[in-house]
């Protein structure tokens, strides 16, 4: 302890964890010809990366071992069409045995979308043009002399091998040019991160990640992000800007300019309030106050 003590006050903590996509990078890898659906390449790299997102899936864990029938389509009650997996897996924190716990990380859906290249589509179209004679789902995709877009089969008789798998996201951070070469735990640490910051509870992620205690959840949410960051950095900035005040003042007229078109004014606790409600409230001490607004109404107070 006292070691490791020592190398921190040295700057040398040898801790490291996976960055999380930036948001910005992802918006980029969205719209680029990296993932796109008009060739093998593309197509596999779109397919990969939304499986190993959606599914929560570790760095090259098990995607070896998966096959075309790894995966189902489904309808929901509502009618929403999704991918599921179609069996379960042997995974790091769950092996299988006696001593084992029941595992629900199969259950995690994709759903399809309004977007051309979702990971839906992607899945179904991707599984439509693999080569019969190899039953791996990854497979490595024709050479472009070899290729045509109108052909059945755009895939090779040969399961990509773990190695190449394992450098899956590298690659793609480079043909996508994103703002750092992130691997492929980055992806899983994305989804994580992105399921934290939108309120899932943790045992819901746990169910989907695999994870055996929340205290392992703990270094993917415990960080605020880049953009999290830049806001804290630019509350400090306009502080010490000469502005400040007047800025505050016009945001609080604002405010105060939509609260009266919606005929609602709001005082502090003690004091009378008055609205457009005439003489209604004349000598009330108002206490408590829910308040109603219209659907314009953009601030929160």
């Amino acid at each position: 302890n006292a070691q490791i003590i020592r190398l921190k006050r040295q700057g040398k903590e040898n801790v490291t964890h996976k960055p999380a996509i930036e948001s910005e990078d992802l918006v980029k890898l969205k719209t680029s010809p990296a993932i796109a659906l008009s060739n093998p390449l593309a197509l596999l790299r779109n397919v990969w990366f939304h499986v190993v997102l959606f599914f929560c899936r570790r760095g090259r864990e098990g995607q070896r071992q998966l096959k075309k029938t790894s995966f189902k389509f489904e309808v929901d009650a509502s009618g929403r069409r999704f991918v599921t997996m179609a069996h379960d897996e042997a995974t790091k924190n769950h092996p299988g045995g006696v001593s084992d716990v029941p595992s629900s990380e199969k259950l995690a859906r994709m759903y399809e979308t309004p977007e051309e290249n979702d990971g839906y589509k992607a899945l179904k179209f991707y599984i439509a043009k693999l080569n019969p004679q190899c039953d791996a789902f990854f497979q490595y995709p024709r050479k472009k002399s070899k290729w045509n877009y109108d052909h059945e089969v755009w895939f090779d008789a040969r399961p990509i091998g773990g190695n190449k798998l394992d450098g899956m996201m590298k690659s793609i951070s480079e043909e996508a040019k994103l703002s750092k070469m992130y691997t492929n735990h980055s992806v899983r640490a994305t989804a994580i991160t992105l399921w934290s910051n939108a309120g899932v509870q943790n045992r819901h992620i746990m169910a989907i990640s695999g994870h055996r205690s929340e205290q392992s959840l703990l270094h993917y949410n415990s960080q605020p992000s880049t953009s999290q960051l830049r806001t804290c950095s630019e509350v400090l900035s306009r502080s010490l800007t000469s502005d400040t005040s007047e800025s505050l003042a016009v945001t609080a007229i604002n405010i105060q300019k939509e609260v009266q078109e919606n005929s609602i004014v709001v005082s502090t606790a003690t004091e009378k309030t008055t609205s457009g409600f005439g003489s209604f409230f004349n000598n009330c001490t108002i206490q408590n106050v829910h308040v109603t607004l219209g659907s314009n109404f953009s601030h929160t107070c």
